[in-house]
């Protein structure tokens, strides 16, 4: 059954898979685009490792934006052919609801060790095609393994939440922002009238929790340089 699911979920997305995969690949050969050419006045090592480390500053924010929205399209697409048929397929299978699901949800994480491997690929040959200066190391296997936990932890979130109809996702996802919006609002009025408020920020501590060490989504937040002291 995991072959079949397989199969279907691969037939499905396989055209926009191909595009992640070739833009995981070719994101880290456009990071480093340009480093490897020397600069007039900058002989000095410790002034080349600094243009090297800021030049690939700018291109660090779509590492976890590809990672998040390769994660969640596979999520989506995994659910698809379930929603257009009524779940009947699903119902007519010899499994019971949590086996069918599980199998799905693995079959979607295979899928996404594809992308991976085109950014372990594509960020080896990017180390390849530069050379690095004294003091500065390259991080292409770790960078994979983070993008592939981004992927995952992305896959999962949006999986749980597709299971449901498309209604019910729109309302997981509007209760949250909506939750996170009144919180800040009604924070912002009781710091008006209790003190303890105004110095602290319920909604924002928590998503400082959530997103940074050693919240959840860490991962997206953390260090994403390929190339690095």
């Amino acid at each position: 059954m995991y072959q079949s699911l397989l199969f279907l979920h691969w037939k499905q997305i396989r055209h926009v898979l191909a595009l992640l995969v070739v833009a995981s690949f070719a994101l880290p050969l456009l990071a480093v685009h340009g480093l490897g050419s020397a600069v007039p006045g900058m002989d000095v090592p410790s002034l080349e490792a600094y243009r090297f480390v800021s030049g690939f500053q700018a291109w660090l924010i779509f590492y976890p934006l590809l990672a998040a929205g390769i994660g969640i399209t596979l999520a989506l697409s995994a659910w698809n052919w379930d929603h257009q048929l009524k779940h009947v397929y699903a119902l007519s299978l010899p499994m019971t609801r949590w086996e069918y699901t599980l199998q799905k949800m693995l079959a979607g994480a295979t899928l996404a060790v594809v992308p991976v491997l085109g950014m372990w690929l594509g960020s080896h040959v990017a180390v390849a095609s530069i050379s690095l200066p004294e003091g500065l190391n390259a991080y292409p296997n770790e960078l994979a393994v983070r993008f592939l936990f981004a992927i995952l932890l992305a896959y999962a979130a949006f999986f749980a939440a597709a299971a449901g109809t498309v209604k019910t996702t729109l309302w997981v996802v509007g209760s949250i922002l909506g939750l996170l919006v009144f919180g800040a609002i009604a924070n912002d009025v009781l710091g008006y009238y209790v003190v303890y408020f105004s110095r602290v920020h319920v909604v924002e501590s928590v998503i400082q929790w959530m997103a940074y060490a050693p919240g959840p989504f860490e991962v997206f937040t953390g260090s994403w340089s390929l190339i690095d002291v």
